[in-house]
């Protein structure tokens, strides 16, 4: 893959890639570095990538999804989505599902973020984790539970 075919598949990409890394992040400063290292690393092994442009994005993906976790263990903080604006097609109860998402421990909150934020299937988020299947249908669950147990007397939200 030559600079200018890499530059091209990146400029497509990196709205997306911003937005995964801000949830997951929730400062844009260490959305920005996670963002950056990724890309740097995916430059660097560019000649690893054997897919087309639509799995570029997933591989990219996967790359920066290990680069915020990175950042995340070296300041020992959990992945914060609490202060990321949920789209305008939320409801305004989901703040409070938003909220208790985001003090759930990180693998669990990680998860549900890239399930029911960025709409992936389980397969896509096992791989971009680099986990398998049977553990983030197990993550899901569990934290979905939790979530549930945390809202009480408001399960109905979660349920929609």
């Amino acid at each position: 893959m030559t600079r200018q075919e890499f530059g091209g598949l990146v400029g497509e990409c990196e709205p997306y890639l911003w937005r995964v890394s801000l949830a997951l992040l929730r400062s844009e400063a260490d959305a920005g570095d996670a963002l950056q290292d990724a890309l740097l690393t995916a430059y660097a092994k560019r000649h690893q990538f054997r897919g087309d442009r639509a799995s570029f994005r997933f591989w990219v993906r996967r790359i920066l999804v290990h680069s915020a976790g990175a950042i995340l263990r070296a300041r020992q903080r959990v992945i914060p989505v609490a202060e990321v604006a949920p789209p305008d097609a939320w409801q305004a109860g989901d703040n409070l599902v938003w909220h208790l998402v985001s003090r759930l421990p990180r693998h669990l909150a990680q998860v549900i973020v890239l399930k029911y934020l960025f709409d992936l299937k389980q397969a896509e988020i096992a791989e971009t984790l680099g986990i398998p299947l049977g553990t983030v249908k197990s993550r899901l669950n569990k934290g979905l539970s939790l979530l549930r147990n945390s809202m009480g007397d408001q399960e109905e939200v979660l349920s929609r």
